[in-house]
């Protein structure tokens, strides 16, 4: 005997993602993203890899702050990601705690070549602690970069993986910006565009759910049907 094929309700969603070159495009929501690390780890090449898929070896270093809006399209709903690159000096420390506050996901980066990087992650999350409103709900990656430093390694994979889950980051991945040839290293980049749109996009269907099937939905709804259906009167002339 055949099995049954499941009912159309019982299937998953295929979920398709893709990167928007316009910037300018309406959007469903926007998010606060901002990269934390210090100097040299590779944050603003990060940023160059999940929008344009780039690499520039002359890299400038980042001052103060800087902004970059990332359009990411999930089936219909339309993601507009706010990413904020910060500069890793510590001289910029409380002028980047004024970010943490309203920040919906946010990348803590080390450098495996530098032991130093990866021993600040544990200051960069003690700052979210302290100055972040959403901590609950954030997502939180930890992003190991330079895996092309191999042979200079100081950071082993095991200590990443625990660290993420010292500082509560249920993502923890390794990755070279510099490889671009590699299509299991620019499969890992683009999962942190890939776990944070689908988690908007599962918010954003539960919210159109929720308005739908609404009392007062189906109350207002229902009443404006009925006034576009009321005969006109007519003109007493």
């Amino acid at each position: 005997m055949s099995k049954s094929r499941k009912s159309t309700s019982e299937e998953a969603e295929i979920i398709k993602i893709e990167k928007l070159k316009d910037s300018n495009i309406e959007y469903d929501k926007s998010i606060k993203v901002i990269l934390l690390g210090d100097s040299n780890v590779g944050k603003s090449s990060i940023i160059d890899r999940l929008k344009t898929n780039t690499f520039n070896i002359n890299q400038p270093a980042t001052i103060s702050l800087e902004h970059y809006n990332l359009m990411i399209k999930i089936n219909s709903f339309i993601l507009r990601m706010q990413i904020w690159d910060t500069a890793g000096q510590e001289k910029f420390d409380s002028i980047t705690s004024t970010y943490y506050k309203s920040t919906d996901a946010i990348i803590f980066t080390y450098a495996i070549n530098l032991r130093s990087s990866f021993d600040r992650i544990l200051d960069w999350a003690k700052q979210v602690e302290n100055n972040s409103t959403k901590i609950e709900d954030q997502i939180r990656f930890l992003v190991g970069n330079k895996t092309d430093l191999e042979s200079e390694r100081k950071v082993s994979y095991e200590e990443g993986k625990d660290m993420a889950n010292k500082i509560g980051c249920t993502n923890f991945i390794e990755i070279s910006c510099l490889e671009k040839r590699n299509s299991t290293n620019n499969n890992k980049i683009d999962s942190i565009i890939e776990v944070i749109g689908k988690k908007f996009y599962n918010l954003w269907k539960l919210a159109k759910s929720e308005r739908l099937n609404s009392s007062s939905f189906n109350y207002v709804a229902s009443e404006s049907i009925l006034i576009n259906r009321q005969p006109k009167k007519k003109c007493g002339c």
